[in-house]
């Protein structure tokens, strides 16, 4: 087995109850089914990420954030039909917590991608970069931006996310 494998089933074997925590959070009951798919995407945007020869700073909450961004596509590839959230549920303390902190699960993975569908193109491209574990400047290298327009691009889109997260919590 090469060091990459070694390093990928490491990862996975440490942080697979977050990885099925944050994606268990997104699918709940109502697309419990969807949790094998789901676990197999995050599996490979990892070893993608692996594979790229790019290091992972901080594991946990890179695997938390691709899984909760990896769940929320698949349950919107579905249609955008969220389930409810079991009553009691917690709400997430993982990362961009104070983006929506004291909303359901269900709630917040609404609000996001309602969020990302409103916003103009260019904001909704980088922050769907940026909600899948990329940096500012892969963000850019992507789309073919300056650092500075990408940056632009991710802090407009989470201001409005925040804004969003602001009003719902007022019952705007």
């Amino acid at each position: 087995m090469s060091q990459r494998s070694d390093e990928f089933e490491r990862l996975v074997e440490k942080h697979a109850r977050v990885m099925a925590s944050a994606i268990r959070r997104v699918c709940g009951k109502h697309h419990g089914f969807l949790i094998p798919d789901v676990e197999q995407e995050v599996r490979l945007a990892l070893w993608k990420r692996l594979q790229s020869g790019k290091e992972i700073e901080h594991p946990i909450s890179y695997l938390y954030k691709v899984a909760l961004t990896t769940a929320l596509a698949v349950v919107q590839r579905l249609g955008g039909a969220f389930g409810a959230a079991e009553p009691g549920e917690p709400a997430s303390a993982g990362p961009g917590a104070d983006v929506s902190r004291g909303l359901l699960p269900v709630e917040r993975a609404l609000l996001i991608a309602q969020t990302l569908e409103k916003l103009p193109v260019e904001q909704s491209r980088a922050l769907r970069g940026y909600l899948a574990g990329l940096n500012h400047k892969e963000v850019a290298a992507l789309f073919g931006w300056s650092e500075s327009v990408a940056r632009h691009h991710i802090y407009g889109g989470m201001e409005a996310l925040r804004a969003r997260a602001g009003a719902e919590k007022r019952g705007a």
